[in-house]
């Protein structure tokens, strides 16, 4: 293919279907595909998620953003059913996190006090060994110490400091985590998870 058909198709093409890539073939086919493998192999090579070998995914997790790239799900993660990730900057799961089902990871809002209604971007961390609940909801620029819980349908707005336990809308203190040395592992993706 001479370079000046490629130009034209990458111009005229190549937005359009990275769009249908890595937006409706994503979170209307991929996420609900049974086999783990499958699923993570799209995430890997058309998406640019990194996810350990390790680690799980399970069904019916959402992606949206410009960011899906800067995902990184480090070793012996879990992540329950029907997650959903905005990608307007970085989200990093470090070792041995487990997320429930259907938390939410927000790393984008718009600025109210801006006459553009400008978006506002920033990362979010969950350190090594934290637990997050199900139907937990983490905003733009948090970081979520290591070994903190956060509480079942918490709205997290501010950093939780290592080994806190927090709860509430918004996520407030309810007392320090009685373990500050683990040993789970997650143990992989189950086949049809």
């Amino acid at each position: 293919m001479n370079s000046s058909l490629r130009g034209w198709l990458n111009e005229h093409l190549g937005i359009p279907v990275m769009l249908l890539l890595r937006g409706w073939v994503l979170n209307r086919v991929v996420a609900n595909i049974p086999l783990p493998a499958a699923r993570y192999a799209y995430y890997r090579a058309v998406c640019g998620i990194k996810i350990a070998r390790s680690s799980s995914l399970w069904m019916g997790a959402q992606f949206t953003g410009g960011a899906l790239d800067q995902i990184a799900i480090d070793a012996q993660c879990s992540i329950g059913y029907d997650s959903f990730w905005v990608a307007g900057a970085g989200i990093r799961l470090m070792n041995d996190v487990v997320v429930g089902h259907r938390v939410e990871f927000y790393t984008s809002d718009h600025d109210p006090d801006d006459p553009a209604f400008g978006r506002r971007d920033a990362p979010i961390v969950v350190e090594d060994h934290a637990w997050i609940g199900s139907r937990a909801i983490l905003l733009k620029g948090v970081t979520i110490g290591r070994g903190a819980v956060v509480a079942a349908g918490s709205l997290v707005t501010k950093d939780v400091p290592p080994f806190n336990i927090v709860g509430g809308n918004p996520a407030r203190f309810i007392r320090m985590r009685g373990a500050t040395e683990f040993t789970y592992r997650s143990d992989g993706s189950p086949l049809f998870s």
